[in-house]
């Protein structure tokens, strides 16, 4: 059977779908990735500075360092967003893979409560430090469909990345300096690098 002109358009159209998104989207992606990392990495730079008394280590200090950051990235978020809400939508592919990500951020507030309450029960810094390393695992994991999605070289790298940095940190989890260290390296290279990446992409395909 022949196909007609206006199937193969139709097949191609839907082809194209699969492959492609917004770069509005994928812009606005990565400025609230960028955002992330700039606030997650400050929040390690803040911490250090506790760690080696040059801020408070008080228990408003402490609460500050950790809430502040969130605060402020939701806001950005929110700006984004609002910013973004006509940009162009995404094709499936590019729907899926931001779906990971909600994903993973909703899991991440489970495991707060999981690892949380059990640090707290055991009053253990060494279980509550548990945490970042399995967000850098979920980050790894998300990374890692969209390189299965999009076969994009470079989105298999970061996944490694966030899977290596988060062993090497469980390695020094009871070195809390080493510890900061690292999550700050990783918030930067891992975040605030392929963030800018995919804004610098988005800008050059309009």
């Amino acid at each position: 059977m022949t196909a007609t002109p206006q199937s193969v358009q139709d097949d191609l159209a839907f082809m194209r779908s699969l492959v492609e998104s917004g770069s509005g989207v994928q812009g606005a992606f990565g400025e609230a990735y960028l955002a992330a990392g700039i606030c997650y990495a400050a929040q390690m730079v803040l911490t250090a500075g506790q760690s080696v008394a040059w801020l408070p280590n008080t228990a408003a200090w402490s609460l500050t360092i950790g809430l502040a950051p969130t605060v402020v990235f939701l806001a950005v978020l929110v700006w984004i967003i609002w910013r973004s809400r006509h940009a162009v939508p995404m094709g499936v592919v590019g729907r899926a893979i931001g779906a990971v990500f909600a994903c993973v951020g909703i899991a991440n507030l489970a495991l707060v409560a999981v690892i949380g309450s059990v640090a707290l029960r055991q009053h253990s810094l060494t279980t509550w430090l548990i945490y970042p390393c399995a967000v850098f695992v979920m980050q790894g994991a998300a990374w890692l469909v969209a390189f299965s999605l999009r076969r994009h070289a470079w989105l298999a790298l970061v996944a490694i990345g966030w899977f290596a940095t988060a062993i090497v940190m469980a390695c020094y989890i009871e070195k809390t300096g080493y510890f900061i260290v690292l999550a700050g390296i990783g918030f930067v290279l891992l975040m605030v690098v392929p963030g800018a990446v995919m804004m610098r992409t988005s800008r050059a395909s309009t």
